[in-house]
C-alpha cells in the first residue's frame, strides 16, 4: 500500500535513488533475489520488503497482492479512550474495560504509517476521548503537521456544549469557544456529534435531558468557530421509514445550505451521502443486548443470511486502534480483535501478516458458520435484532477456542467461553 501511494503520487522514479529503483523494481517484478546489503537491510526492517522462501512460487506472491486488505481502507480511526462520562442505552463497548491509551507517541508513529500508505482521514473517538483522552490533540497536531489538508474529525456526546469554566482531557478552558479555538489550532477540521434519535428519544438514551437541542444549537457553534460540524446518526429497526428519512432531514436542515423547498427525501439522502457524517443501524450487544422492541429471527426461522463479513478480510472505509492497542476491524465489543497489538508488535509488521490471522482466514474462508453450533442458547437466546451482533458473537467464540486451544468436544470449556463472550457483549450470565 505504500509504495502503491508513492506510484500513484508520482513520488517514485527510476534513476532518483537506488531505493526508489528497488521498489520500482519489485512493484512491476513483485519479488527479487536477496543481497546482503545495508539497503536492502534497512528496508527490511521498514517493512517495505518482506522475504520469501524460494519454494513460494509467483503464484503466492501475487496472491498476496491480489488479496491486499487495505486496498480500500481511507480513514482511520483512533479510538482513544473506552471510559466515558455516559451510559447510553444502545452503547455496545459498554461491557468492555476501561482502558485509556496513554502512549501518544506511539499513535503518533502509527499515523506515519498511515499517512505514508495514502490514508487522509483519521477520526478519534471514545468513550468521549474529549473528556478523558491522553495526548490526542498532540497527535492530531503532528497529523496536520505532517499533511496540511488531512480530515481530522473529533467525535463528542457534546457534553461540553455551552459550558463555561471545565476541563477537557486534563486542559483548563473558559469556555466551548476558547475549546473550539484549541482544537482548530491543533488541526482539528471536523466536530461530529452523536445523536440518537429526535428530540427526547436521544435525550432518553443519553440519560440527559435538552442535549438534543444543545447539539443543535451546538452545530452553529462549532461552523462559527472554522470548524465543519456532523453528526454521527443511530438509526433503530423499529422505525418506520418515514421516520427515519424525516430524522436525517431535520438534521441536513442544521447541517446545510439547502433551499427551504428542497425534497425530505434528497434532504436524507445528502446527509447520508456526506462521508463525513456516520449513519449507523442499533446492534444489540453491550447495553442493547436483548432489546425487546423488535427481534430479527436468525437463528431458529428461514435461511440464516451469510455470517461472514467482508470487513474482517477487505477493509472498508475503516480501520481502528483501539484503546487496548489492538488493530480492529470490527468495533462491535472485541470482534474485530485479533490481528496483533501495537503494543506488542510493530504496526507494519502487523500490517504485513494480517492475512496470516485466524480472524482474517474465518471469514475470508467462509469457516464462521461452522461454529454456530457452539453458542449457547441459554445465554443468548435465539434471535437477534441485528446480524452483526450474532456475527460478533460467533467470531469472539471463534477466536477464544483457537486462543485456548479448547476441542470442539470440550463443553466444559466451551461452556466458559460462551460465558466469556457474553460478559464483553452485554448478554447476562
Amino acid at each position: 500500500m505504500v509504495t502503491r501511494h508513492l506510484v500513484n503520487s508520482n513520488q517514485l522514479r527510476f534513476g532518483t535513488s537506488p531505493r526508489n529503483d528497488l521498489l520500482l523494481d519489485l512493484w512491476t517484478g513483485l519479488y527479487a533475489p536477496y543481497e546482503n546489503s545495508a539497503l536492502v537491510t534497512s528496508m527490511l526492517t521498514e517493512g517495505f520488503l518482506m522475504r520469501i522462501d524460494e519454494e513460494n512460487g509467483i503464484e503466492e506472491v501475487q496472491l498476496g497482492y491480489k488479496r491486499n486488505p487495505f486496498e480500500y481502507v481511507d480513514k482511520v480511526i483512533f479510538e482513544i479512550t473506552t471510559v466515558c462520562n455516559l451510559d447510553c442505552n444502545h452503547c455496545y463497548n459498554a461491557q468492555v474495560p476501561r482502558l485509556t491509551e496513554k502512549d501518544p507517541r506511539l499513535l503518533m508513529k502509527v499515523a506515519d504509517t498511515f499517512l505514508n500508505m495514502g490514508v487522509r482521514r483519521f477520526d478519534f473517538i471514545g468513550g468521549e476521548v474529549s473528556l478523558y483522552g491522553t495526548g490526542w490533540l498532540e497527535v492530531a497536531k503532528h497529523i496536520h503537521s505532517r499533511d496540511a489538508d488531512a480530515h481530522i474529525s473529533l467525535f463528542s456526546n457534546g457534553w461540553w456544549l455551552e459550558h463555561e469554566g471545565f476541563r477537557a482531557a486534563g486542559r483548563h478552558y473558559e469556555n466551548t469557544q476558547a475549546y473550539l479555538e484549541e482544537l482548530r489550532a491543533h488541526g482539528i477540521s471536523h466536530v461530529v456529534f452523536s445523536l440518537d434519535g429526535p428530540g427526547e428519544e436521544h435525550d432518553q438514551s443519553r440519560h440527559q435531558s435538552g442535549l438534543f437541542e444543545k447539539i443543535l444549537r451546538g452545530l452553529d457553534t462549532v461552523r462559527e468557530a472554522g470548524l465543519m460540524p456532523r453528526v454521527s446518526l443511530l438509526v433503530r429497526p423499529d422505525w418506520a421509514p418515514a421516520k427515519r428519512e424525516a430524522f436525517l432531514a431535520e438534521i441536513a436542515a442544521h447541517l446545510y445550505e439547502l433551499d427551504p423547498g428542497f425534497p425530505t427525501q434528497k434532504r436524507a439522502l445528502r446527509l447520508a451521502l456526506d462521508p463525513s457524517n456516520s449513519v449507523s443501524n442499533f446492534i444489540d450487544t453491550g447495553n442493547g443486548a436483548g432489546d425487546s422492541r423488535i427481534q430479527f429471527p436468525v437463528l431458529d426461522h428461514g435461511e440464516l443470511p451469510p455470517l461472514y463479513c467482508r470487513n474482517f478480510y477487505r477493509l472498508s472505509p475503516s480501520l481502528t486502534i483501539k484503546a487496548n492497542g489492538e488493530l480492529a476491524t470490527c468495533r462491535l465489543s472485541q470482534a474485530g480483535e485479533g490481528y496483533g497489538n501495537i503494543h506488542e508488535r510493530p504496526l507494519v509488521e502487523i500490517l504485513n501478516d494480517f492475512d496470516q490471522a485466524f480472524v482474517f482466514q474465518l471469514h475470508a474462508s467462509r469457516n464462521l458458520e461452522e461454529y454456530l453450533p457452539l453458542v449457547d442458547r441459554s445465554i443468548f437466546g435465539s434471535s437477534f435484532t441485528h446480524l452483526c451482533s450474532l456475527r460478533s458473537i460467533v467470531t469472539l467464540l471463534a477466536r477464544k477456542l483457537h486462543e485456548q486451544q479448547v476441542a470442539w468436544d470440550d463443553k466444559a470449556a466451551i461452556q466458559r467461553i460462551n460465558r466469556e463472550v457474553a460478559a464483553v457483549t452485554g448478554y447476562p450470565v
